[in-house]
């Protein structure tokens, strides 16, 4: 039996039986929606099975795990708090890692605006890696990399969604004492597809390729975080959490993340070393850690996990707190996001339409948040109308 034998629904399209298959019988092929799923060359596969083995859907649940303990965090360096998704706190552990000359691995931008997993072997690169990037990553063969250099004797940080470490611990089969690995608070990831094509709308009006994306941008405050995208040309766009038809689609809408995040097995089980993630409602807790910059929730789940943390506490302000805390306002480490009541409609159309269009029908922000649904369209021609302008 192969991966084959999976339902595609569960399918996290993680990588490992890529990786693990010595045929090289298996390659990764994006589906209608956008989404990478294994292929399987049946003249190169022998049916070992030995993909379906180290699937992680086949051991969900990591082990070793102890009582975790719980932070509220923020890096002391103001830069790095600024142009971090939350507190900085992944910055701080691959400074670390850096300075011991190993390599800290997580997802980048490809040059197309598409999201792949890679290394970086230098402080200068680590801008390449921070931030979320909401989509769908390319694994390629990244976890045997890893393992090269593990096997080499050096450190590794490893950052990736929960399925992602859940798939690098099965490639791995054994604990290595210079791997940390690092996961984070996940409500799902998003369909490359869905968001090149937004890319593309936002390309046409401002007449120029986009040079940078930057989600939770904190211009406007981390509470109040927007989308910024500058252009080749100078031209600069924003729009805020509620207005934005990639972010409305995405957080509030629940119209294109993959179909596995919806029955998601790994969104509870915190399976790094170090679980990350905002410390959303930290101003009801600790309100004097809220800066309005970025606060991290930092969850250590292992031995290993509290030593690198204890590593790089002079570098941060933090503070003690409950894992219960922190699940107060992350409802995603509860229960996996359900689909939205629109999502088939919107993957049907999303050839036949341009993306502003099925944005405002299917993506429209609510009244609750002062932006009403019937003035959505407008308001992005509006914006639109700016970049010619």
């Amino acid at each position: 039996m192969t991966v084959n034998a999976i339902q595609k629904e569960k399918c996290t399209g993680c990588g490992a039986c890529v990786c693990v298959c010595v045929h090289r019988a298996i390659s990764m092929e994006p589906d209608q929606e956008g989404f990478l799923y294994p292929v399987i060359d049946r003249e190169k596969c022998t049916d070992c099975g030995l993909c379906l083995l180290k699937c992680p859907l086949s051991k969900a649940k990591p082990e070793n795990r102890t009582e975790p303990e719980a932070f509220a965090c923020y890096s002391r360096d103001r830069e790095t708090q600024l142009n971090s998704t939350s507190g900085g706190v992944f910055t701080e552990l691959a400074i670390a890692v850096l300075s011991d000359g190993g390599a800290a691995v997580g997802a980048r931008y490809t040059e197309n605006f598409a999201v792949e997993h890679a290394a970086i072997f230098s402080e200068e690169d680590i801008p390449l890696l921070r931030q979320s990037k909401y989509l769908q990553s390319d694994t390629q063969r990244i976890y045997a990399q890893v393992q090269e250099w593990l096997k080499k004797g050096l450190p590794v940080l490893f950052c990736g969604t929960p399925c992602q470490n859940a798939a690098l611990r099965c490639f791995l089969r054994k604990e290595y004492d210079n791997l940390i690995r690092c996961d984070f608070i996940c409500r799902g990831v998003a369909s490359p597809k869905v968001f090149r094509k937004y890319l593309d709308m936002l390309e046409s009006d401002y007449r120029a390729p986009v040079q940078s994306v930057q989600f939770k941008n904190k211009d406007a405050g981390w509470h109040r975080f927007g989308t910024r995208i500058t252009f080749q040309n100078g031209g600069v766009y924003y729009g805020g959490r509620f207005q934005d038809p990639f972010m409305t689609g995405y957080l509030e809408r629940n119209l294109f993340l993959r179909p596995s995040c919806h029955q998601c097995p790994f969104h509870c089980l915190q399976e790094g070393d170090i679980t990350l993630g905002d410390f959303w409602g930290i101003e009801k807790i600790h309100p004097e850690l809220d800066t309005d910059k970025g606060t991290s929730a930092v969850i250590l789940n292992t031995s290993k996990g509290r030593a690198a943390f204890e590593r790089i506490k002079p570098r941060l302000v933090w503070a003690n707190c409950g894992t219960d805390e922190i699940r107060t306002e992350n409802l995603c480490m509860e229960r996996a996001a359900k689909a939205g009541r629109n999502r088939r409609k919107f993957f049907e159309e999303i050839d036949r339409r341009p993306f502003y269009e099925l944005a405002e029908q299917y993506a429209s922000p609510s009244k609750f948040h002062g932006f009403h649904p019937r003035t959505f369209l407008s308001g992005i021609k509006k914006i639109l109308r700016g970049a010619q302008e």
